[in-house]
């Protein structure tokens, strides 16, 4: 029996029963298969052509990745999409994370592999990937739908002609091989509408053969197996109220205009605000989620549950002519607001501009645990400091202090068009939007963890009553044009802010306390990864409590076997020190072993104030 079948020149599909299709493509030097199955393709692969060196996943549910252990066993490199890499790496943590008693959420990523697989390399989003020894190279397309991040795999055949191996995106015209694992929460269906999406991406890449993982190839009427396919996702939304409305987005204009030099991304979850110069160049305010594929993405808050996929820029070239991006200027460090920085770096070199308050949480996301954090890190190319004006092209920006809704965050202020803007973040929104100021109401939005202070609200209030904006825009609202009534919700928010909070809790002048957010210190790096037990620093960050000078002490609680030394340190009235230590841990493997920092003050123990993880001898954090 020939257990692989040469369906073009050069390629094959294995016909000795696999639990998905597994194909095999030659590339100069070797050949690439797609996708593992069982892994029983491996006791023939001695029929293909040349020594298969590599094997490409596109997603990880198990009858699609099995068989990689045993690939991997056999000395084949094994490559996965960059958001899949923990659960093909350390699938034992992905299930000690992951609820299986109380489920609301049905993503199927119980459908993982069981066996950890050695990973050589990620297949990121928009790469052209050269697959190592095999000399083959293949475009990396984001298609999510049957899981949040799947990929399909773009190749050049022999024939010349152009090939994709989709996943599950399609099956057949019009359907795909399983409904049930779009039905990602507990009764709707987003990932048809992830699927929609893909096949509008899929028609714009234009292949010449589809090549789903279950399912036969398909050949031949290509635009229209997947224009019936998009029926048929649209058909699974409709039944579902107001479902469908998401889709038209996607044929929508994606940019707004604001004034003839501002333009507002509809496509984004967290606005991406443009500023657009003379000579044609646009810089960004923001550049966070693409809203329709990361529909309800605040239900799946792990990383793995959350993609950063381009928006914006098909609007920036139809529209205005735009091909790039020149830097993304950044209001806070949020996950919706800075997820795509990387991204745009990568494919376009594009700068990431950040206030100095907060530019080492997007450069280190490792270091630190504030809400929100994304875990890839974006290159800082220009650290900015408050109340110093700098420029790019025509435009003179100036960031100011602003915490609220987080601390780690600024004011951006700028004029455009003869109009004074006002970006605001994350701090000021309104119930009925951008409607009737005079009859709107406040939205608080502070949120504690990020570090709400008492004084929150009172720079940015101070500030934006000074300068009086004609134009504010910020992360989820349409652009305010001010008038009266606005400022005096600002004036409002600035009182009622503090007051609200010490009429709940001790937050008076002579009381003792950590403040609003109520956080006696932070240690960093919260997260700390050895390859093996050495030595390591991590810097305690304490407050002191009280309204007069302290003497703080600190000591840390360690597993057993690990050192650490005592130190002291004298505080100002409420001030927030610094402390470094240096942990000396015992000679073997932890994973996300939690130690933490006691703080004493004037005497008086405050206890177990903070916390940090380490990681010793695993190839994962």
């Amino acid at each position: 029996m020939k257990f692989w079948n040469e369906i073009a020149v050069g390629l094959w599909l294995y016909a000795g029963g696999e639990s998905c299709n597994v194909y095999a493509v030659a590339g100069p030097q070797g050949v690439a298969v797609i996708n593992a199955g069982t892994g029983r393709w491996l006791q023939h692969r001695s029929e293909l052509p040349e020594p298969v060196t590599a094997l490409l996943c596109t997603h990880y549910f198990r009858d699609h990745s099995a068989g990689a252990a045993d690939a991997a066993a056999a000395g084949i490199p094994i490559y996965v999409p960059e958001y899949e890499l923990a659960i093909f790496e350390d699938p034992s943590q992905h299930f000690r994370e992951r609820e299986t008693y109380i489920i609301y959420d049905n993503l199927w990523d119980l459908f993982a592999p069981v066996w950890p697989i050695p990973v050589a390399g990620v297949l990121r989003d928009y790469d052209s990937f050269d697959v190592p020894a095999c000399g083959l190279k293949v475009d990396v397309l984001p298609l999510p739908g049957a899981t949040v991040s799947q990929i399909g795999l773009g190749v050049q055949l022999a024939d010349g002609s152009r090939g994709v191996f989709c996943g599950e995106t399609i099956h057949s015209p019009g359907r795909v091989p399983r409904i049930a694992p779009l039905q990602y929460n507990y009764n709707d269906m987003p990932g048809a509408a992830q699927v929609y999406w893909s096949a509008l991406e899929l028609t714009a890449y234009s292949p010449d053969l589809l090549l789903p993982s279950l399912g036969a190839p398909i050949s031949s009427e290509i635009e229209e197996a997947l224009t019936e396919l998009r029926h048929s996702m649209r058909s699974l939304l409709e039944v579902r109220d107001g479902k469908t409305a998401s889709l038209e987005s996607l044929h929508a204009p994606a940019l707004e205009r604001v004034t003839d030099h501002l333009w507002r991304d509809t496509q984004s979850v967290a606005n991406t605000w443009y500023v657009i110069s003379e000579s044609g160049k646009a810089i960004a305010i923001d550049y966070g989620y693409h809203s329709f594929t990361s529909a309800n993405w605040q239900s799946y808050p792990r990383p793995a549950r959350r993609r950063a996929l381009l928006h914006g820029m098909d609007g920036l070239k139809r529209q205005l002519g735009i091909d790039r991006i020149e830097a993304v200027l950044v209001s806070h460090f949020h996950d919706d607001h800075v997820c795509g920085i990387p991204v745009l770096q990568r494919i376009y070199g594009t700068e990431c501009w950040a206030a100095e308050n907060f530019s080492d949480l997007l450069e280190y996301p490792e270091a630190h645990c504030f809400p929100c954090c994304w875990p890839v890190a974006s290159r800082i190319d220009r650290k900015l400091s408050l109340e110093q004006p700098f420029t790019w092209e025509e435009y003179t920006f100036k960031l100011h202090p602003m915490n609220g809704h987080t601390r780690y965050a600024s004011l951006i202020g700028f004029e455009a068009d003869g109009k004074r803007i006002a970006h605001t973040g994350d701090q000021y929104f309104f119930y009925k939007g951008a409607e009737d100021f005079e009859h709107n109401r406040r939205a608080q939005n502070h949120v504690f963890r990020n570090g709400a202070l008492l004084d929150g609200y009172v720079e940015s209030g101070k500030w934006m009553l000074e300068y009086r904006p004609d134009i504010v825009i910020q992360g989820h609202q349409p652009a305010f044009f001010t008038d009266d009534a606005f400022f005096r919700h600002i004036e409002r928010w600035t009182n009622d802010y503090a007051e609200t909070a010490k009429r709940s809790m001790p937050l008076a002048d002579t009381d003792v306390h950590f403040n609003m957010d109520s956080w006696g210190g932070w240690i960093w790096p919260y997260r700390t990864r050895l390859q093996a037990a050495q030595p390591f620093e991590i810097t305690v960050h304490l407050r002191n409590p009280y309204p007069t000078v302290a003497t703080l002490s600190v000591a840390l609680t360690l597993p057993e076997g690990w050192l650490a030394p005592e130190a002291d340190v004298v505080a100002g009235a409420r001030e927030e020190v610094e402390i470094s230590l240096q942990v000396v841990p015992a000679a073997t493997a932890c994973k996300r072993q939690p130690i933490a920092a006691s703080l004493t003050a004037n005497g008086r123990p405050f206890g177990e104030v903070a916390e940090a993880l380490i990681t010793i001898g695993h190839c994962s954090f």
